[in-house]
């Protein structure tokens, strides 16, 4: 009881005679409060004006029984700020308004969204090590940001007064450390703020997210030689406008992939904020209706995507927010029924994709040795020896079989309305949509063409799902088959964003040819949007993104009125109307032939 007493009075008397780090703006400040409801709609224009991009943004009630709620948060992409700030006054002629706390912090918050790629997983690490490299990924992200907005600088780096004299606490090197990774200009003489200075100096590429983990890691494991505890209830980051940081970390469950050690998913796409976390599904194996183990992995990435603004001719950054979602497994009995049902079909195309798939010989001539004599080169060496000349000798050659090097992928719109039936017909748009997968799927793996089956629906730019049945290393097993047969429909189809993630998945591949067939029973729409040109336009923006990476985009619309619209955004010779919905597996399967040959 003496000693915690002992400890009290010295840390009073060090708040008290302003030597800690939080003690001045507490002590100093004028107490002007701003509320939130107060400065929301500036916040939310200077963040549009920094960005081109409307982030969602909320308030905090303050809550004095925990202190932490007071620091900003963001979480499900949601920019939380607290209920109020107050102004500060952080020196006899630095005085800090409320307003730029808030500016700050929102500025700091729409920073992570943008440049924090992916999650950090906290289980193989302590809460010291994970406030370290929070601190360095904090600086990585404002440093990105400055470099785009020069002005950014000044407005985080007044509220950082932390000094050499703040030298009790672990948090008082973080944020002495976090002064002088933002601030060039800011003079430290400890070995450890110096240390974390030049490696973060020695980075060569900002944007790669692992810098944060190992300079963090470096830091953490140095500074316990100055002996002092860090206290993860206490010791907190004293500039105010800075998050709590939970938005980078991910806190690694029992069942949850273990296996990359440095907490990261190494997928990238090119200028595309990627937010990846690897789970496990404890999936319960239900006789034939799944087949998954406990060992499957379940995505669940973001990821962010620009849309086409045809209104004002600009390209908005990270505008849609993407999703991808675990498919539930449904009855394979379902797919055994299609196949069935089919059965003459399948087997008749199954054996004109095989006719297709090696038919052409592509000679090699001029070989010395090969399976047959090139006549066209015998003749002439001939011609050479009676004219004296030296022949020839390369007058042999070898037949090659043409095969087929392509991938192709199957993007299915599943928004609400292929839960209808078609007209005249008892079954839903969903369940022929899920006979065509069956039946295209076994038909095209039975001749070894890689091939992917995914699918998308949404519910406002904030919200596009996409679903991954099949993927393209992945066998068509009764995993994908029980997704397939687990499909369901529901919400939108915000569908330039679809493509887009699926162009990433086909990019991926090394094939010389790639296809993206699209099956869709509507145009594009969502609930935020009510000029129908809007979405189409953005689609044939991505189509066109698509063609310019080598892919071929094509359109197989079950919508009777999708003429007035769907050349203009696939192009002339890109798109099929099915009017005659019983046909519709057999002429995508020839369709698949064709654009194959």
């Amino acid at each position: 009881m003496k000693t915690a007493f002992k400890r009290f009075k010295h840390g009073l008397r060090n708040y008290l005679g302003r030597a800690r780090q939080e003690s001045l703006p507490a002590l100093t400040s004028t107490r002007n409060k701003t509320q939130f409801s107060d400065v929301q709609r500036r916040i939310n224009i200077y963040l549009r004006a920094l960005w081109d991009y409307d982030f969602p943004i909320s308030q905090t009630k303050v809550n004095l029984e925990n202190i932490k709620i007071h620091k900003p948060f963001i979480e499900n992409d949601f920019v939380h700020l607290p209920y109020a700030y107050y102004d500060l006054t952080l020196d006899s002629d630095i005085h800090v308004s409320a307003q730029e706390i808030y500016r700050a912090a929102a500025a700091h918050a729409a920073a992570h969204l943008i440049y924090s790629k992916h999650h950090f997983l906290a289980g193989s690490i302590d809460k010291w090590q994970k406030a370290v490299i929070s601190t360095i990924e904090d600086a990585r992200v404002e440093m990105l940001s400055i470099r785009k907005f020069p002005g950014l600088k000044h407005l985080w780096a007044v509220q950082h007064t932390a000094t050499p004299l703040h030298n009790i606490t672990a948090n008082d090197y973080l944020s002495r450390l976090a002064r002088a990774l933002l601030d060039e200009a800011y003079i430290d003489d400890d070995h450890w703020v110096n240390q974390g200075r030049e490696l973060f100096k020695a980075v060569k590429n900002l944007g790669d997210h692992q810098i944060s983990w190992d300079i963090g890691m470096t830091l953490a494991h140095a500074f316990p030689q100055k002996k002092i505890k860090f206290n993860a209830r206490w010791d907190m980051l004293g500039a105010p406008y800075r998050d709590d940081n939970r938005y980078i970390w991910r806190v690694v469950k029992p069942k949850e992939d273990e296996s990359a050690a440095t907490g990261f998913n190494y997928k990238s796409i090119l200028g595309i904020r990627e937010v990846t976390i690897v789970e496990v599904d404890a999936g319960k194996t239900r006789g034939r209706t799944s087949s998954e183990s406990e060992s499957t992995a379940q995505a669940s990435d973001t990821y962010f995507y620009s849309e086409w603004n045809y209104r004002s001719q600009i390209e908005t950054q990270a505008w849609v927010t993407l999703r991808e979602k675990t498919p539930k497994s449904g009855d394979l009995q379902l797919i055994d029924k299609i196949i069935a049902q089919n059965n003459h079909l399948l087997s008749r195309m199954k054996n004109f994709l095989h006719a297709i798939r090696y038919e052409g010989v592509h000679r090699i001539r001029k070989l010395e040795e090969g399976d047959e004599i090139d006549i066209n080169a015998a003749i002439r060496a001939q011609i050479d020896i009676n004219l004296g000349v030296p022949p020839d000798s390369r007058i042999m050659m070898r037949s090659v079989r043409k095969n087929h090097d392509i991938s192709v992928l199957v993007l299915l719109d599943l928004s609400r309305s292929t839960m209808k039936k078609v007209q005249g017909q008892e079954h839903t748009v969903l369940e022929l949509t899920q006979q065509v997968c069956v039946l295209f799927a076994d038909a095209i793996a039975s001749v070894g063409d890689p091939f992917a089956i995914h699918g998308f629906c949404s519910e406002t730019r904030h919200r596009v799902e996409y679903y991954r049945f099949k993927d393209f290393d992945q066998p068509y097993d009764d995993v994908p088959k029980g997704k397939i047969a687990g499909m369901t429909g529901q919400r939108n189809t915000r569908m330039g964003a679809a493509i887009r993630h699926a162009t990433y998945y086909l990019n991926a591949q090394k094939s010389s040819k790639k296809l993206l067939m699209l099956i869709t029973d509507g145009e594009p729409s969502d609930d935020d949007v009510h000029d129908r040109k809007y979405l189409r336009v953005d689609t044939t923006k991505a189509v066109s993104e698509a063609r310019r990476s080598g892919i071929n985009t094509y359109c197989i619309s079950l919508d009777p009125g999708a003429d007035q619209y769907v050349s203009r955004i696939f192009g002339a010779r890109n798109y099929m109307v099915v009017d005659h919905i019983k046909s519709l597996p057999e002429k995508i399967l020839m369709l698949y032939a064709s654009l194959t040959h």
